[in-house]
Parts: structure tokens; C-alpha cells; sequence
């Protein structure tokens, strides 16, 4: 029997995540960041701070040396020189936050940052004296707190490597921002036993879909998703909508107009798991809100490819109810001209006969359910772009 997989609650709340990066004096061996030029939503075209770190994501430069960050995911690579790599952080606003360590390609491990005073943190020792490619990004949802990055406490930064030029995208919601995918959660029977609530230990947006296959292929990935909300609605049925802050370099919160640069390559769209939650579903509301978000979508990245998919939470027959609307869409906007917009779906969840294999968090994917949908997405990055 199909189920219908969504969890029985979400919680919102906003969030706002900046970054300080201090110059010569706050790294250690003399190495230090060029200021940054004042402005808006938006940075270089490659992302990179002259004399500085690339950062990646939406970053607000506000001021020289400052740069806040209000998405998961949204981070910093840097080459940094020396045997030991620390990093001073703030958390204000949430209990804690997690953060993501990348040191040479090699994932650390995740650490905390709790409300109170500034934490200098070890991303790594005994590395040796030669140059280190350094990533650090936001682990925890795109909700909770507001950090800062007050500079390297140890280590020389050298500068930045250069991008790829691979830059995707993603609109979503809870499943594209993590929501608990390191928990076990079993439901024998159908019922959630024993049941495993959102927690920011438990939820990382490093092990989500789109982040794995942005590894996989080389591409920078920028996250804007935001639990519980939808497309032309939200699980309450009311106005969450991720593109009322689309255009907003702070998402939900307070700050300036994103200035879109550097563009992305593709942007993909997994709306509608929050839309179908309550009763009467409208298929022609959901393609309206879809056709018009593309549309404002296109204007910022003319030459992007523009994907529209749902998974994995759902199933009959709300899940062919929202494929129904996205394909409406996707026919919509072919028959207006635009011939690099596609649908495809990224599966349902598989549960076993009573529910017994584990999700993660509140029906959510797990690790493992996220590694599945990464394969399905670098399958359709690889055939229309060529990745």
C-alpha cells in the first residue's frame, strides 16, 4: 500500500548566519585578506575576494572584511599555509550551531559552536608546512541562530583556488535543507517507533542530496531552502512561499536584494512535498506559482538549465498530483520559448512492507535515502549539461 510519507509536523523560524574575516593581523604568519568592497547581495563574478577566500553561496559584503551569510551551505574555501588550521566563531541567536570542515578534499569532523563566547575551534594539526585548501561551511538549517566567523586563528591565508565555473543551485525545502537526515527513525506498523525529532546534531546539510552530487561533480552548490515551506504555499496553507525571498541575499531575514553573481549553471526546484500537505491541493495554483517563479528565475540566469522535481516523501497519489503540475509547468513555458526547463522525480523513499526501514528525522530522508536521490540528480546534471 502507498503511503503518504510527510512528517506530522515542521517548525519555522528565521536565521542569520555572517562571516568576519579579519586581515593580516588575525592569521597567524602574517597571512592575511585584501578588504573587501562594501556593498550588497553579490560579490566578484568568480566568488573570490581579491586577495582572499572564494566564497560560496550568497554572501552580503557589508563593509570591508565583513561578509554575513543568511542560507545552509553558505561558506568559505580558502588556501591557508602551515601545520595548524583554527578558525574563530560566534553563535548568537540559537542554542548551537554545527559547522563542516573540508581540509584537502577530506571531510572533519562536524563541530558545535554553542551560544556564548567566541569559540576558537581546530579544523586540523600536523598538517605540514605546505599550502591547504581549507573549506568551512554552515551545517545547521537555514533557521536557527546567527554565527560568525571572526577570522583564522592559526594558519597563513594564501588566497583562494579558482571555481570550477560549476554552480547549482537548489530551491527547496526540509528535504533539501537536511532536515534530520543522521537519525534512525523505524515506523513498524506505520508508526514512527521509537520517533526522532529535528535536532541541529541530527540534521546536516553537507549529507544532503544536492551537496553529494555537487561534490561528485565538481560544482559549487547554493542552498535556499526552508522547512516547511512551498511553492505557492505552505504546510499550513499559508504564505511561506520560497520565492516571496528568492531575490534575497538574507533569505527570510532582514538585508539587501541578492545581486546575482556569480550565475549559476543550473538551479533545481523540489517544491511541493509542504503544498500537497493539506486539503485542496490545486493543481492550476501550483502551476501558476510555478511558471511565474521560473519566469523570475530566468530573468537573474538567462542561459541556466531549470529543473523542477519532487522527492522523496511522498506518495499515491499526491505524489502524481504534484509531478502532474510541475510537467504543466515544464509544458507551459516550452510552448512560451524557453527550451532548457525539465522535470523529473526523485523517487519515493523506500519504507519495506510495514515501514520498518528507517527514515530519517519525522519521515525525512535519511543519509542513505540522500545518497540514492544524489546518483538520480548527477544523472540529469550529466546529461543536460554535460558534467
Amino acid at each position: 500500500m502507498a503511503r503518504d510519507l510527510m512528517p506530522d509536523r515542521q517548525r519555522i523560524s528565521l536565521w542569520t548566519i555572517s562571516f568576519l574575516v579579519l586581515g593580516a593581523a588575525a592569521c597567524s604568519g602574517g597571512g592575511g585578506e585584501a578588504p573587501a568592497e562594501p556593498g550588497g547581495g553579490g560579490g566578484a563574478a568568480d566568488g573570490v575576494t581579491p586577495g582572499g577566500v572564494r566564497w560560496v553561496g550568497r554572501v552580503e559584503l557589508t563593509e570591508p572584511g565583513v561578509a554575513r551569510f543568511a542560507w545552509q551551505g553558505a561558506g568559505l574555501v580558502a588556501v591557508v599555509a602551515g601545520p595548524s588550521i583554527g578558525v574563530t566563531l560566534r553563535t548568537e541567536g540559537a542554542d548551537t550551531v554545527f559547522f563542516q570542515p573540508v581540509i584537502d578534499g577530506v571531510p572533519g569532523a562536524r563541530f558545535e559552536v554553542k551560544q556564548g563566547l567566541d569559540r576558537t575551534v581546530s579544523l586540523g594539526s600536523g598538517l605540514g608546512e605546505r599550502d591547504h585548501v581549507v573549506e568551512l561551511y554552515r551545517d545547521t538549517e537555514a533557521m536557527y541562530g546567527v554565527s560568525t566567523f571572526l577570522g583564522f586563528a592559526s594558519g597563513t591565508l594564501r588566497g583562494a583556488p579558482a571555481s570550477s565555473g560549476r554552480r547549482l543551485e537548489i530551491v527547496g525545502d526540509s528535504i533539501s535543507a537536511g532536515y534530520g537526515d543522521l537519525g534512525q527513525e523505524p515506523h513498524p506498523g506505520w508508526v514512527a517507533n521509537p520517533a526522532c525529532h529535528w535536532s541541529a546534531e541530527n540534521s546536516s546539510w553537507y549529507r544532503t542530496y544536492a551537496a553529494i552530487a555537487g561534490r561528485a561533480l565538481g560544482a559549487e552548490v547554493s542552498t535556499l531552502a526552508l522547512s516547511g515551506w512551498g511553492l505557492y504555499r505552505d504546510r499550513s496553507g499559508g504564505t511561506g512561499v520560497l520565492p516571496s525571498v528568492y531575490e534575497d541575499a538574507l533569505g527570510p531575514n532582514d538585508g539587501p536584494r541578492w545581486g546575482f553573481e556569480p550565475k549559476a549553471s543550473a538551479v533545481l526546484i523540489n517544491l511541493g512535498t509542504n503544498d500537497v500537505a493539506g486539503e485542496g491541493f490545486s493543481s492550476a495554483a501550483y502551476t501558476d506559482a510555478g511558471v511565474s517563479f521560473v519566469q523570475q528565475i530566468r530573468a537573474h540566469y538567462p542561459d541556466a538549465w531549470i529543473f523542477l522535481t519532487i522527492g522523496s516523501m511522498l506518495g499515491e497519489p499526491e505524489l502524481d498530483m504534484v509531478k502532474g503540475a510541475q510537467a504543466a509547468v515544464v509544458s507551459a513555458l516550452q510552448s512560451a520559448g524557453d527550451s532548457r526547463i525539465a522535470s523529473f522525480a526523485l523517487g519515493t523513499q523506500d519504507l519495506g512492507d510495514d515501514g520498518s526501514i528507517p527514515t530519517g528525522c519525522d519521515w525525512h530522508p535519511s543519509a542513505a535515502e540522500h545518497e540514492r536521490m544524489a546518483a538520480i540528480l548527477q544523472g540529469q546534471l550529466r546529461a543536460r549539461l554535460g558534467w
